[in-house]
């Protein structure tokens, strides 16, 4: 083949120049010459001039098996599985005995397709004449014991497909247009959590990638381009996925001078939307092996990701490693046999409830060469994973997933028929019982009440028996991921500063924009500071029916935890403060909220509970502009404080 290669090359050459005179095909005038010119462009993976090739010499030739079987290759590199179907049965018309691997190739299409009956059909035909004579037995024996490694596997998924409950099949991804995809391989999309900007990875050329970025603009997605310099090289970088807050994202880097494995992985950080920094990720992450396709959760503590390293379960497989204190990355653990098999894992997604992971396998029952499946967290491990189904899995390959912050509107990139060509990304809405928990995305702003300037420092965010610790940067801003539909308290304890809380019920977000908390701590006016203290403090609701006052079995069972709690610990300040829905005017819902609250107050006294403070106030409804939110509001806050001064 190498002593071939500079006429092949100086051939493609002068057609690529006639093709611009002439009809891109060189004219042999005949039709032995003209394929032997095709075969030399499929050779060099030149499939749309091998295809214009082919054709000229059918119409030579219109008789000529062997053109026909050539065609139905160079189409199925080209996705055209509808025209390679007609181009092998036109071969078998005229040949049947000239090859046994057009038949495995036929049934591949038609497994593309979607049609496993077909599909089944021809994959039997392609078993059947193991035992037969056929003119390509000696040429094509290597293909054909390739076939035969994957005819189980394909006849397996014949099955699968064929008993998916077509009652459940929901509107198919819609593919996002030449802004965003082309003939190449596009995939592992990732989107800011604002949902202005898009990343994904691009196949420039054979086993290139690079990182393309495209913006939200005027109601569209704008032409994508590659990402720049600081990311992009000679070599691949892709791979990427965004820090859910958008101010940074991790990648994978090849054959860079401090990459130790065939590929690891990156951190980029970014300031104003333009990279300001890149780094190798410390710590015990990466290997000597192929580490690729990173996923980090919300809050920054564990980076979920693929690897082909020693010890694993076989293929490539998931792990998880989390941050230190330090800032560096500890040993990363295998996600194990619930997750990973004897195929490949790859492109995982953590969703922002840390819970929920979304990844594509051949190792789990499935349609094709690769479908998307998710695994939930419960209790520590993780659950049988989920085949996500059709149509959002296909016979073709599925790779890479990624779901905005409303939970519902998901990403994926996929190889199906229909698209630019290749894997492309496609977007869709996620159906219920796939989705994550409803989350909050909660971005805030720590600021000096009398100056406005930005502050750092530590908050406590706290759920009933949860609480999340964090600080605010520089420039006073936070960031987090909250379980959604749950009241919040948030207090902030810095010296030289009046204490801070504040309530707040944040519903589980219906759109992508993330919800904004400022706090503004006062500056104490004392001469000399004040002692910091320790302050505690808990937050229970109570919710109640419609136009009613009256406790539910759930509020008993509640308020029988907390008579319990309290008489456990006495020196807890308590106030309870009852809302009501934006139903009824300002008047009755006042009255209402009192009611309320005044239930939780009469059950507590009944209980014998020595408190020191109780307020019992009726505030009505807190949002009478949003409607949805209305059974939230039908509630009461018992909120308990600890360590507050005198």
């Amino acid at each position: 083949m190498r002593q071939w290669l500079p006429f092949i090359i100086l051939m493609v050459l002068s057609m690529n120049a006639n093709a611009q005179k002439h009809k891109e095909y060189v004219e042999t005038g005949n039709a032995n010459k003209s394929i032997q010119l095709a075969q030399r462009l499929i050779a060099i993976h030149q499939y749309d001039l091998a295809k214009k090739q082919l054709k000229y010499t059918i119409k030579i030739k219109d008789d000529f098996a062997v053109a026909y079987r050539e065609l139905g290759v160079v189409l199925m590199q080209l996705h055209d599985f509808h025209g390679a179907i007609e181009a092998y049965e036109k071969s078998f018309e005229l040949d049947s005995k000239l090859s046994r691997a057009a038949f495995y190739e036929c049934g591949e299409s038609y497994f593309r397709l979607g049609d496993p009956d077909k599909a089944q059909e021809y994959y039997e035909k392609f078993k059947s004449y193991s035992v037969k004579k056929y003119a390509n037995k000696d040429k094509e024996s290597g293909l054909e014991f390739t076939y035969e490694q994957l005819l189980e596997e394909r006849l397996k998924n014949c099955e699968f497909i064929a008993n998916i409950d077509s009652s459940l099949i929901l509107p198919s991804p819609i593919n996002m247009g030449p802004s965003i995809n082309s003939e190449k391989d596009e995939y592992l999309p990732t989107i800011t959590s604002d949902g202005t900007k898009l990343v994904y990875t691009r196949q420039i050329k054979h086993r290139n990638e690079d990182v393309m970025i495209s913006l939200y603009k005027d109601s569209s997605w704008q032409d994508s381009k590659p990402f720049g310099r600081k990311i992009n090289s000679k070599s691949s970088e892709g791979m990427a996925k965004f820090e859910t807050h958008g101010k940074a994202f991790y990648f994978s880097g090849c054959m860079r001078r401090d990459t130790e494995g065939g590929c690891d992985i990156y951190q980029a950080l970014l300031e104003n939307g333009d990279v300001s920094e890149v780094k190798r990720v410390d710590g015990f992450l990466n290997s000597e092996y192929w580490d690729s396709q990173p996923s980090i959760t919300c809050d920054g503590r564990f980076m979920y990701f693929t690897s082909s390293r020693k010890g694993g379960v076989g293929g490539a497989d998931i792990y998880v490693s989390e941050l230190n204190q330090k800032g560096y990355w500890g040993k990363p653990k295998n996600l194990g046999l619930s997750v990973n098999t004897d195929g490949d894992e790859e492109a995982p997604f953590i969703s922002t409830d840390g819970a929920t992971l979304y990844f594509s396998s051949n190792g789990h029952e499935g349609q094709g060469e690769g479908d998307l499946f998710v695994s939930r967290k419960v209790g520590g491990n993780w659950s049988k994973p989920e085949n996500l189904g059709y149509p959002i899995n296909t016979p073709a390959k599925e790779l890479g997933f990624y779901v905005q912050g409303d939970g519902k509107t998901a990403y994926m990139s996929s190889a199906r028929g229909g698209g630019e060509g290749g894997l492309d990304i496609y977007k869709f809405e996620l159906p219920e019982e796939l989705r994550p928990q409803p989350t909050v995305h909660l971005e805030g702003w720590v600021k000096n009440a009398e100056t406005g300037e930005p502050m750092e420092a530590n908050i406590v965010i706290a759920k009933d028996d949860e609480m999340w610790v964090m600080r605010s940067d520089k420039s006073g801003w936070f960031f987090l991921c909250l379980p959604g539909n749950a009241g919040y308290s948030f207090q902030v304890n810095e010296e030289g500063y009046q204490y801070y809380i504040n309530t707040s019920y944040l519903n589980a977000q219906e759109n992508i924009t993330p919800i904004q908390q400022e706090i503004l701590l006062v500056p104490v006016k004392e001469k000399v500071l004040t002692e910091k203290v320790e302050i505690k403090q808990r937050q229970i609701q109570f919710f109640f029916d419609f136009d009613s006052y009256a406790l539910n079995s759930n509020a008993v069972t509640e308020l029988d935890k907390l008579t319990n709690f309290i008489k456990n610990d006495s020196s807890w300040d308590i106030e309870v403060v009852g809302f009501a829905d934006s139903k009824g005017n300002a008047e009755y819902n006042k009255k209402l909220s009192q009611k309320r609250a005044g239930a939780i107050v009469d059950f507590l006294d009944n209980e014998g509970i020595k408190i020191n403070v109780i307020r019992n106030e009726g505030k009505g409804s807190v949002d009478a502009n949003n409607k949805a939110n209305d059974m939230q509001y039908r509630r009461v806050d018992v909120i308990l404080t600890k360590g507050l001064k005198k």
